[in-house]
């Protein structure tokens, strides 16, 4: 069964903070860390929320429009040294930099910090209108083909334009964080000089909205101190989901549709996009294992984006088996690799038979055909089949 909802008194809490009802305290109104510690618990619930959406093939429960005027959550930093706000609580008392920080009201597209809240809601927050569309779409009376093609596209690249918005403000979010060597003009000046004397050309799919891909190696590790590590850990983990979200936004959610593709979906130009998205969020994955090996950052939302972002690669093996290309080979070793330590940090049943079934599709894809090759297929679909995101699914809930 899925767990019960998080969202037993979120509503309770207004838009500023305070509670619905009246509480019965003496003279004097609530203070700003109460406020701040209401307004932090809503901001989990709603992230909570929209991760469990996707869990469990089920629709949100906290909508956008309850939190449009809420306050996002401070800065960690802040919060944890106890400088709370003076007047307007939309202005910090301090910042680093010694000036006021404006925080914004209501759900939020953009990567502010190293905190769950920071790096993890904004993505959240795209994630609730992936899933708002998706359940639009597979309305029984007033789904797909309620509407036009062309209006379900202009939606669907309107959440795209957040997410690759997503990409580059955690390229920047990156910068900022870990600015370049300033040993290395060469590097930069060689850097400047490629990219004025070819404006035009058109970048690989690996480098749009990919900040650790290739960033997050320029560092010796032996140099890189722990504040730039956690950045490229957030880095990476950010990238991921970006691109596990990208997935969901194009592809196919359930994976026993994906591997029948009745509709032919495999030879669409959505197929060829999202398979992009596969490769380069196996690409994160190692960027991932190499600071953070033991998949312990955030080990509890992990896991379903890490099997969102396997389906697509277990397709192309199961069809492409040993015609599959080098990138995709070495996508599934990433990815089952990743298994192996989510198995060790987190153990749970989903993550253990899907490990399975990815051995099996890189043995294949690798060209060792065992001569029970039909009946590991049927094992493997048999192990899918327990996990459901149909219409009546209920995702990873068994």
């Amino acid at each position: 069964m899925a767990p019960e909802q998080p969202n037993e008194g979120a509503n309770d809490v207004d838009a500023d903070g305070e509670d619905d009802d009246e509480l019965p305290r003496t003279p004097g109104t609530i203070t700003e860390e109460e406020r701040e510690e209401r307004r932090r618990i809503w901001w989990l619930c709603y992230t909570v929320d929209r991760h469990l959406a996707l869990c469990y093939n089920r629709p949100l429960f906290l909508l956008d429009i309850e939190c449009d005027g809420l306050l996002q959550p401070m800065d960690d930093e802040i919060w944890q040294a106890g400088e709370y706000y003076t007047g307007d609580s939309s202005i910090h008392i301090t910042s680093p930099s010694g000036t006021h920080r404006i925080r914004r009201h209501g759900p939020n597209f953009e990567c502010t910090g190293h905190s769950i809240f920071g790096y993890f809601l904004p993505l959240m927050t795209i994630l609730g209108e992936i899933v708002d569309l998706y359940h639009a779409k597979n309305h029984p009376r007033f789904g797909i083909s309620f509407r036009s093609a062309r209006e379900w596209d202009d939606h669907a690249n309107e959440i795209a334009k957040q997410l690759d918005a997503y990409g580059q403000n955690l390229r920047t979010f990156e910068a900022k964080q870990i600015p370049p060597l300033p040993d290395d003009p060469k590097d930069q000046n060689m850097e400047g000089n490629n990219s004025s004397s070819t404006p035009n050309k058109s970048l690989e799919h690996n480098d749009i909205g990919s900040p650790s891909v290739h960033s997050v190696h320029t560092v010796s590790s032996s140099h890189v101190s722990e504040a730039n590590i956690q950045t490229r850990i957030v880095v990476a983990y950010g990238t991921h989901v970006m691109h596990v979200l990208h997935i969901l936004l194009t592809g196919k959610w359930d994976p026993i549709s994906l591997l029948d593709d009745n509709d032919l979906w495999i030879s669409s130009q959505s197929f060829i996009n999202a398979t992009g998205h596969a490769v380069s969020a196996a690409e994160a994955i190692n960027n991932i294992l190499e600071y953070d090996p033991g998949l312990e950052f955030m080990p509890f939302f992990f896991g379903v984006y890490l099997l969102k972002g396997s389906f697509l690669l277990l397709l192309i093996a199961d069809k492409l088996q040993v015609e599959a290309s080098p990138s995709v080979v070495k996508a599934c070793e990433t990815i089952v690799r990743a298994h192996e330590a989510c198995v060790a940090t987190l153990n749970t049943e989903y993550q253990r038979n899907f490990r399975k079934v990815m051995r099996s599709a890189l043995a294949q894809v690798r060209g060792r055909i065992p001569e029970d090759f039909k009946e590991q297929q049927l094992k493997r679909r048999e192990v899918l089949s327990l996990y459901r995101w149909t219409g009546d699914g209920t995702g990873l809930a068994l």
